[in-house]
């Protein structure tokens, strides 16, 4: 296949370097910024630069983007694509992005949408911090915008290929909703957490148990600020679920409650041991 890549960053560039590490296909690179094509072609993640005509020759087209950039590009480049193209996105919303694909379908019938978010990442950004393994064992939810058996099957195709481990289909709704807990909550704890003035004198005093709690504190600020605010209603609802959990163990230390204290933290064992018994069961069966 010949594949366009717009945006260039890790989850783009990390696309890029395991297409060419791992399949036979072509990678045509978008990037504003020249520093940054100059490091993909130097980091094999293009085949060639991107052009208008690479573009109307491409089979998928991938924007990875943020929701905002995505939601201009894919306006920008509809008239451009031939027909049958499979436009994805890789933002970590749905909602919006869903809403602007269903508008585009209406102008532009001949071409497919599909919302992809590939259930992997790093606490750093920038194509330099890409990797050729970044896909290999994540799930990579997808959300169909019409019922298009063929595109899937590319793209599932596609992604396994990179090394994924399956797919989740989704709808739009579903994955904001769940993903602001399973992703956006947990960059929230860990920016709060970081912030308690003992964490600039960890060192000597910390195992794995910090690391993954602060790992994730470092973020782009300017894409997170975006998807926080594009999920706020769902984000919100996590946060509040949080804060009530958190008060329950406050007020058990504070009263020195210890039947209460141990009864929370068994029920928080009891409950991470089932979700982990789900997910080996749901590997084991196949059922990606």
């Amino acid at each position: 296949m010949k594949i366009s890549i717009i945006g260039l960053g890790l989850i783009g560039g990390s696309i890029g370097r395991a297409t060419l590490a791992k399949t036979e296909h072509t990678v045509y690179g978008f990037d504003i910024s020249e520093s940054v094509l100059l490091k993909a072609e130097l980091m094999n993640a293009i085949t060639e630069r991107g052009t208008d005509n690479s573009l109307a020759q491409s089979d998928v087209v991938i924007i990875a983007l943020s929701p905002e950039l995505t939601m201009e590009k894919m306006e920008e480049i509809c008239p451009k694509l031939k027909k049958g193209t499979i436009i994805i996105d890789t933002c970590g919303i749905k909602r919006q992005v869903i809403d602007k694909m269903n508008e585009l379908l209406e102008k532009y019938p001949e071409l497919h949408f599909a919302g992809v978010h590939p259930m992997a990442g790093r606490e750093f950004s920038g194509i330099e911090h890409s990797t050729v393994g970044l896909y290999e064992h994540a799930f990579i939810i997808v959300v169909p915008v019409h019922p298009d058996m063929k595109s899937l099957t590319i793209l599932k195709d596609y992604f396994l290929e990179l090394g994924a481990e399956g797919l989740q289909i989704s709808t739009a709704e579903e994955h904001d909703k769940i993903i602001a807990y399973t992703s956006q909550l947990a960059h929230v704890v860990s920016s709060s957490y970081v912030k308690n003035p003992l964490s600039k004198i960890y060192a000597g005093y910390s195992a794995g148990s910090f690391r993954d709690m602060t790992r994730v504190a470092k973020l782009n600020a300017d894409l997170w600020t975006e998807l926080f605010l594009d999920n706020k209603d769902n984000l919100v609802v996590a946060i509040e679920d949080l804060q009530k959990h958190l008060e329950e163990y406050k007020e058990a230390i504070q009263n020195n409650d210890e039947e209460k204290l141990h009864s929370l933290l068994e029920e928080g064992t009891k409950i991470k041991a089932e979700a982990d018994a789900l997910l080996v069961a749901r590997r084991k069966n196949g059922q990606k």
